[in-house]
């Protein structure tokens, strides 16, 4: 039997209210804190914080809490909607959208179950807990950028970028502006059938059915594989230049084959 749920949650004057369907009695997950992973255990349907667009998750579909609360002696959670692929975020890129975060969802049994992190995420830290300390803020996006560091004029620069959603999809960008709201429509996409990361290699291997030749794949039987090699080697960026430092920003290069690929990992305001 194939269960479908459509939930929405409006606060209004402090009193909870159901929008569009039957909140489920079960209890929620205790151990449900921000950045969980979740896995949905039947279609669920919402929209986003704003109510302009529905939004779908299919059952099965891994989502990371964005964060979570407790009202009323139930748990609820909201994610961003960024974080998944094409197929489940492109509600999101209509025009009237203005986020990108989903309606307090409730995080009951019945709608998800808790999962460890995804092998395929391990290429980058998905459990920052506290994005900013003073002036420095965290960054926990899993874009790749090609090269090995950030450029000064970034706000107006494209350049290749490659990510893995939460629901484990290689998304591939070939000329991704720095500067965006909810990422368009990829290049190349690729579902992960499996992943693995062996302990101390700083390897991130995942296997896929198919390749596309923008990046170094490697052919195994029937398959094809791709690793994201940590080098724990740092970058920074000083924006606008050295001498006038309004923004620091530090990466951490990987290596996809031959190619530096970074990640953002922080930002520093002066």
């Amino acid at each position: 039997m194939k269960f479908i749920y459509r939930i929405g949650i409006a606060f209004t004057a402090g009193i909870a209210l159901l929008v569009g369907g039957e909140m489920a009695a079960t209890t929620a997950h205790a151990t449900v804190i921000k950045n969980s992973f979740l896995q949905t255990q039947r279609t669920i349907h919402t929209t986003n914080s704003k109510k302009q667009v529905k939004l779908t998750l299919p059952n099965k579909t891994v989502v990371q809490a964005t964060a979570v609360k407790n009202r009323g002696g139930r748990k609820f959670i909201y994610i961003n909607g960024e974080q998944l692929s094409y197929r489940l975020r492109k509600p999101l890129l209509a025009s009237k959208s203005t986020s990108n975060y989903s309606a307090w969802i409730p995080a009951t049994r019945a709608n998800f179950k808790q999962v460890k992190t995804p092998v395929y995420l391990s290429y980058y830290n998905t459990h920052v807990r506290r994005k900013q300390v003073k002036n420095k803020t965290y960054h926990t996006t899993g874009n790749l950028w090609k090269g090995h560091a950030l450029p000064t004029n970034y706000t107006t620069q494209k350049d290749p970028r490659l990510r893995i959603t939460t629901d484990g999809y290689l998304e591939y960008f070939a000329n991704s502006p720095f500067v965006y709201r909810t990422s368009p429509r990829p290049t190349a996409t690729l579902k992960v059938i499996s992943a693995s990361h062996p302990g101390g290699s700083g390897k991130d291997i995942m296997t896929f059915h198919s390749s596309f030749s923008a990046l170094p794949f490697k052919k195994v039987a029937n398959t094809n594989t791709l690793t994201i090699q940590w080098t724990a080697r740092s970058t920074v960026t000083a924006i606008p230049n050295e001498n006038n430092v309004k923004l620091l920003t530090q990466q951490y290069v990987s290596k996809i084959g031959g190619q530096e690929w970074y990640n953002l990992s922080s930002t520093i305001n002066y």
